[in-house]
């Protein structure tokens, strides 16, 4: 069946108010989801909070068991977090904390490396004596293979890689990343922030260890929602910061027990409502296939890069396979001009800046870039409307 567009604008209000080209930041929420979360709040607001839990259990297990569909994986090894960065640091710093870099070792990272992704490598650099090493690119951008096969050696303890970077449309060969850390026994953490709900996911196929992703961009769900994946191998290896009652069990007055894999990674404390609006936009997604919603993204997203360009605007995506994400920069203006232009207009972008993703940026000598970021649920029209304005902006 073709991806029924009309479907999806009907479902989805926001449509009818703003051009939303901004779903690399935060997506508009189809109805089905508000529905879930309001429908829980209001749930809470009549029973209580922990009888509206048990009320709605089947559904919140259920809902980490969608996430895990979309992802390819077992649900024992994925937990609902709040973000994706509070996911990373859970389990980065859990392996930390399991003791695996103890007497240091290197890190390598790919040049796409997200900011709060980073940051937490900088403090294991400042605590354990880590050496943070990043990888170099290719001409097109991507994460040279080559390089990481030389640097790749028995001092490595940790490989982390990018599917799709915050600040640039390329989609990184990351299956051939988790060959070589598989190959040389060192953990790939994934940032799937920007691919999962894009991209169709295999986890085990690209062959990560962690990945980590968030609600509210491509999978359409409320703020405050996150994944993580962790390899049970893995998961039994770490110990994870800020543990609770969920995740761990108080034995007696001097011991405690991690719960077994991702479950060690639960919060007892959150948001029922927002996890329950993620598994619905994660349904929702799978009810209308992920093959088709990444053929229409990269439709819409192709079709912008190659108008931009025409109309004389400079693209950065490179690589030689994208993803929704279009990044460019107008000659004469910055890009917080064009993007409050925009605004005034109805069309909503943002401006990627070179702290979301430094050693990429600043490499290339970009200060920032406007960031467009088309879904399956985007007409044509609206594109259209976007590369008029900035042709305007050109012409002067």
């Amino acid at each position: 069946m073709p991806l029924d567009l009309a479907r999806l604008r009907a479902d989805t209000p926001g449509c009818e108010l703003v051009s939303h080209l901004n779903n690399a930041g935060a997506a508009l929420s189809p109805d089905p989801v508000v529905d879930a979360v309001v429908e829980h709040l209001r749930l809470e607001a009549r029973v209580g909070g922990y009888e509206a839990a048990a009320v709605s259990n089947g559904a919140l297990v259920a809902a980490g068991a969608s996430v895990a569909r979309l992802l390819g994986v077992d649900p024992l090894d994925v937990a609902l977090t709040q973000s994706d960065t509070a996911s990373w640091t859970k389990a980065f710093w859990g392996l930390a904390l399991g003791g695996w870099f103890d007497g240091g070792g290197r890190i390598l990272v790919d040049r796409a490396a997200y900011n709060s992704h980073y940051l937490s490598l900088l403090q294991a650099q400042d605590s354990f004596g880590v050496t943070i090493e990043a990888v170099e690119s290719t001409a097109d951008g991507s994460l040279d293979l080559d390089e990481l096969d030389r640097r790749l050696d028995s001092d490595v303890r940790m490989v982390t890689a990018t599917h799709v970077g915050t600040h640039r449309g390329l989609v990184n060969p990351v299956a051939e990343v988790g060959l070589r850390a598989r190959s040389a026994g060192v953990p790939l953490f994934l940032d799937a922030c920007q691919s999962a709900g894009q991209l169709v996911m295999d986890l085990p196929a690209i062959g990560c260890d962690v990945a980590t992703g968030t609600g509210r961009k491509w999978l359409r769900g409320p703020r405050g929602t996150g994944w993580l994946f962790v390899a049970p191998e893995w998961s039994e290896r770490m110990c994870p910061p800020g543990i609770d009652g969920r995740s761990a069990t108080w034995v007696d007055e001097r011991r405690y027990e991690l719960a077994e894999r991702a479950r060690r990674f639960d919060e007892f404390e959150t948001s029922y409502a927002a996890r329950l609006g993620l598994g619905v936009a994660v349904d929702y997604a799978l009810a209308i296939g992920i093959p088709l919603i990444a053929e229409r993204i990269n439709q819409l997203a192709e079709g912008l890069r190659s108008a931009l360009v025409e109309i004389g605007a400079d693209v950065h995506d490179g690589g030689t396979r994208r993803s929704g994400i279009v990044t460019f920069t107008v000659p004469s203006h910055d890009c917080s001009s064009v993007q409050e232009s925009l605004a005034a207009t109805g069309i909503n972008v943002s401006v990627t800046e070179a702290p979301w993703a430094r050693l990429d940026m600043e490499q290339r000598g970009l200060s920032a870039a406007v960031r467009a970021s088309p879904h399956a649920y985007n007409s044509e029209e609206e594109i259209q409307q976007l590369v008029e304005h900035v042709g305007h902006l050109i012409r002067g």
